[in-house]
């Protein structure tokens, strides 16, 4: 997974019984006020996807940004009298993984990361909101450089322990989620609406999975065919879960299915453009902003996360 210059919304809430969000099962104020051991497990593990989806700026990103952009006026190797650094309130970001930690049971394959990722963030946040009040003020201006090369080493090496630290908290909610996922898709009823919601997320990310490289900017590679299966069976599972929702309410699931054509259309048109050499002429061209493979890329992302909030809030 590539965690350096796109942050995808990793994970869906969690059902379980009577604290399911999904579909029309209902909680009663008592059951919610006395949770069993398997929803408060449900529920923590809830406040952690909360917190994957929430916080999805790359701060691997942010300070490749912040080392070609700023690094070099500090360092007196260029000039900028208009910099620009937006801090990223990492208090938020901690007091959100505090919360999520404090509450039981356990989560050995989660704890660690986000104990490690809130330290992180804990210490790289005085020098991220000294850097920004240092550029906010043009001080470089006024002592040319002077403070910003002073905090600079400690503001690089807590950005690389922080972006670091959410790399791993990023792949261990993954991997806790595909297992989840995976034991649900298989178990599921067939043909019930359950089934088909479970089974979009399965396919969804099996898809994105054949995407990784084109999201790197390394192309499909092998992974056509493979990207090609998986959005079929994507749609077919999305087509089904409309179809069961019109068997109650014949509105249907319109907003859900307004986001899952947008996802398979954008697939679908990379693979098109993959097929037919688009972006490999695209590259011969001059004077490009953004090339259309980066642009359908960055596109891709947005629509999957599109698709995962819109499973996570249920409007349907």
């Amino acid at each position: 997974m590539n965690t350096g210059n796109m942050i995808r919304s990793l994970a869906v809430a969690a059902c379980v019984l009577t604290l399911s969000a999904c579909d029309e099962s209902k909680t009663s104020n008592k059951e919610q006020n006395q949770p069993s051991a398997e929803q408060a497990e449900v529920l923590k593990y809830n406040a952690y996807v909360e917190v994957a989806n929430s916080f999805q700026r790359s701060y691997a990103k942010e300070l490749a940004t912040f080392q070609s952009y700023v690094q070099p006026v500090l360092d007196g190797k260029d000039k900028n009298d208009n910099l620009f650094y937006s801090t990223n309130n990492l208090d938020r970001l901690k007091n959100a993984l505090a919360k999520a930690r404090e509450m039981k049971p356990d989560m050995a394959e989660l704890d660690g990361s986000a104990d490690a990722y809130r330290d992180a963030a804990e210490k790289a946040e005085p020098l991220d909101r000294d850097m920004g009040n240092y550029i906010a003020a043009k001080t470089y201006l006024s002592d040319q450089g002077a403070h910003g090369r002073e905090i600079q080493p400690a503001f690089i090496a807590a950005m690389e322990t922080l972006a670091a630290a959410q790399g791993n908290f990023i792949s261990a909610i993954d991997a806790k989620d595909r297992a989840r996922i995976k034991a649900e898709f298989e178990s599921a009823q067939k043909d019930t609406r359950d089934y088909f919601r479970i089974g979009m997320i399965y396919h969804i990310k099996e898809s994105m999975d054949a995407a990784d490289g084109f999201l790197q900017g390394k192309g499909l590679g092998d992974r056509k065919d493979a990207l090609k299966t998986s959005l079929d069976q994507f749609n077919a599972m999305a087509t089904g879960y409309d179809a069961k929702v019109r068997e109650k309410n014949n509105a249907g699931c319109s907003s859900m299915m307004l986001n899952v054509n947008a996802y398979l259309a954008t697939g679908r048109q990379i693979i098109l453009r993959t097929e037919n050499g688009r972006y490999q002429e695209d590259k011969k061209a001059q004077f490009q902003m953004m090339s259309a493979e980066r642009q359908d890329a960055t596109q891709l992302l947005q629509d999957y996360n599109n698709v995962i909030n819109a499973i996570n809030f249920n409007k349907c």
